[in-house]
This record gives structure tokens, sequence and C-alpha cells, in this order.
């Protein structure tokens, strides 16, 4: 049963390399600008491991699956979720992605965003549908 490490990469285990040019500046022409988010490490290892929790997860899920129903089950899985996440409203109407949610199991847990999300800030203004699906399919 070949199931996903959860151990991280180490503590700090990213390099910065920097090459520097003849006035001892990186050459932006040459290598282009810097992105400090490249090269910033995790701080602590958990960091890691809790950014990939959610991947661990369906991992884990997914190698659990083949080895008690089979290699179909990842694979059914797999284009469910995929099935979900490609399903939606119209475009004037928001989408709650209720499916997607209920799949991954996401609907029987209270979040950090279920409790301080503030309901304004999705607000939208709601214009007619048909200028909408008309701009959507292109068709004005």
């Amino acid at each position: 049963m070949a199931l996903p490490s959860l151990r991280t990469n180490g503590f700090g285990s990213k390099q910065a390399v920097q090459e520097t040019g003849a006035y001892g500046m990186q050459d932006v022409m040459v290598n282009g600008f810097t992105c400090v988010k490249n090269s910033l490490a995790a701080v602590h290892p958990l960091e890691e491991s809790e950014r990939q929790y959610n991947s661990n997860v369906e991992k884990m899920q997914f190698s659990t699956s083949r080895s008690i129903q089979g290699l179909h089950a990842p694979i059914k899985l797999a284009a469910e979720r995929n099935a979900a996440r490609q399903i939606g409203r119209l475009p004037s109407l928001p989408s709650s992605n209720l499916m997607l949610e209920v799949l991954e199991g996401n609907d029987e847990t209270i979040n950090f965003e279920d409790i301080y999300n503030d309901p304004m800030e999705m607000v939208e203004v709601l214009r007619p549908p048909q200028f909408v699906m008309e701009k959507h399919l292109r068709l004005s």
C-alpha cells in the first residue's frame, strides 16, 4: 500500500541562488525580474504540510480506494470531481459549487470562511440574463 509521505522536504531547504552581473547586480535583461515569492522557503516544517494537506488527503483517499475497490474507483472519483468543477450556473447567477463540496466532504465541516465570511463581499450586480448570455456566447 503506497501512501504518500507526510514529511516535508526539510526545514528551510530552498537555497536562494542569485547570479550577478559585471556590477554586482542581477542582469535584468538576461535573467528577468526577480520574484521574491519563488525564493521564499517554508519558515516551519508544518507550513509546507498544511499547504499540501488537501492534496495529501486526496492522494490517500485515492490510494485506499484503489487498494480496497480496485483501479476503477479512483478513476471514477476523479471523473466525478472534474465533472462537478465544470458544472456551473448561468453567468448571471453566482455558483455555490455544492456538488463539489459534497464530493470532497466539505459540506459537513465548519471552516474559517463559514464563520467569518462577509456576505457582502460576494454580492454581484444582477444583470439581465439575456444580455449576459449574449455576451457569454459572443452574439453581440
